[in-house]
């Protein structure tokens, strides 16, 4: 009986991990795209719209995802408040895009507009794989993630057609490839699971006392990676950090082995939810020593085939820097220390800790800053600096938090009630 349980969460550790590559596939295939079709600059600019989008998303993932995962969704009151939370959070994220878009003027004004829907798109598609992953359908993922990339490329191809490819055009590729997805997202979900209703007194409060503070979590790690573009960008220009961005996509297979294993930690640590905490704690020990060991031998093949593959995602036009893909690489790792840790305490209640304790996150921005107006020649450094946040953070919620819950002496009551 272990022993077939034990392959079972091995199959679907597995199949969690292809569905977070299959996703990151039609991410990267559009960034690289962009580094081939839009040069160094325009590579850089087109960072920051993509990263704003899985910035926002991040935000529907913890607020909705995360508690349609942990609490009960099949209660009509947190079924409704999911669906709720959902609509609002992808209203307020097309607003925002189209508003950021038009104030910063970086896409023509149609584009803006355009990139409204997008953003919606982008959150409620998000939404519809958390509900394939919270039952157990991995194996959907990839089909889901196809349909994406295949509707961005067409209708990338289209815009080709009609002229020279801009940015705008991979606003447009972006809203394309999202609502494809959701479609097929949403076929693919059992009946009893597709978001068709309750609408009526949703438990807003209930979902909310969770989400909240995971939505905030989550919001850390994109939101330092945007805020590390803006402040590149604007001490040394779009074209100079370009090669650090294609350094960063480069290395996304490392950072998609870390989200495909949280994306299976998180409902994991909720079946171990009624045993003994020490024996959820060795597994985020195991898991976060895999990772780091499975970062580690990516990342040295990363850096053996980079003469190779460097001048193939690029093009030939810029170089991408060695020292760029070690940060990145650094970057992996450290998040890869933090996520076991950060899942197992959220399951048990302490998300408000976690967060406390992210925050460290954060402030290794301060040394990016630092870097980039001390050295501004020396800004394919800033993944590495990044990257000291994580680990602090890692080890605070390990011994501070996790910790605490194995022993019965040391253990606080919870607070907060999350339904099974």
């Amino acid at each position: 009986m272990l022993a077939t349980l034990s392959a079972l969460l091995r199959r679907r550790a597995t199949a969690a991990v292809l569905g977070q590559a299959t996703m990151a596939l039609a991410g990267l295939v559009l960034q690289v795209a962009a580094a081939r079709l839009l040069g160094a600059g325009g590579l850089a600019v087109f960072s920051l719209v993509y990263g704003a989008l899985v910035l926002v998303t991040a935000v529907c993932s913890g607020m909705v995802g995360d508690s349609l995962t942990v609490l009960d969704r099949h209660d009509r009151g947190v079924r409704a408040g999911l669906h709720v939370w959902t609509a609002l959070v992808s209203a307020a994220a097309g607003l925002a895009g189209a508003l950021a878009a038009l104030v910063t003027d970086v896409v023509p004004v149609w584009a803006g507009l355009l990139l409204a829907p997008a953003c919606a798109a982008f959150v409620v598609e998000d939404t519809l794989r958390r509900l394939l992953m919270a039952t157990g359908r991995y194996a959907a993922l990839p089909a889901v993630d196809a349909t994406s990339l295949i509707g961005a490329l067409a209708a990338l191809a289209l815009c080709a057609l009609a002229g020279p490819v801009t940015l705008g055009s991979f606003v447009v590729a972006l809203l394309a490839g999202q609502v494809a997805a959701a479609v097929v997202a949403w076929a693919l979900l059992p009946a009893g699971e597709r978001p068709s209703g309750p609408w009526r007194r949703p438990a807003l409060r209930a979902v909310a006392d969770f989400g909240v503070w995971r939505a905030a979590a989550q919001t850390i790690r994109p939101g330092s990676l945007t805020l590390l573009r803006l402040l590149v960008v604007a001490a040394v220009g779009a074209a100079a950090y370009g090669p650090v961005e294609a350094a960063r996509v480069y290395t996304a297979p490392m950072l998609t082995l870390v989200a495909g294993i949280g994306s299976f930690l998180l409902p994991h640590f909720v079946t171990l939810r009624a045993r003994p905490v020490a024996d959820s704690l060795r597994v985020a020990d195991r898991a976060a020593l895999g990772l780091v060991g499975g970062i580690a031998t990516i990342g040295a093949g990363g850096l053996v085939l980079l003469p190779v593959l460097g001048p193939a995602l690029t093009g030939g036009d810029y170089d991408v820097p060695v020292v760029g893909v070690v940060g990145w690489t650094l970057y992996a790792v450290a998040g890869a220390t933090l996520l076991p840790y950060a899942s197992l305490a959220s399951v048990h209640g302490r998300q408000r800790r976690v967060l406390a304790l992210r925050l460290l996150e954060a402030g290794s921005l301060a040394a990016v800053a630092a870097l980039v107006l001390l050295a501004p020649g020396q800004a394919e450094w800033s993944p590495v600096a990044l990257a000291l946040g994580p680990v602090l953070a890692a080890v605070a919620v390990r011994q501070s938090v996790v910790l605490r819950l194995t022993d019965p002496a040391l253990r606080e009551p919870i607070r907060q009630a999350v339904p099974a």
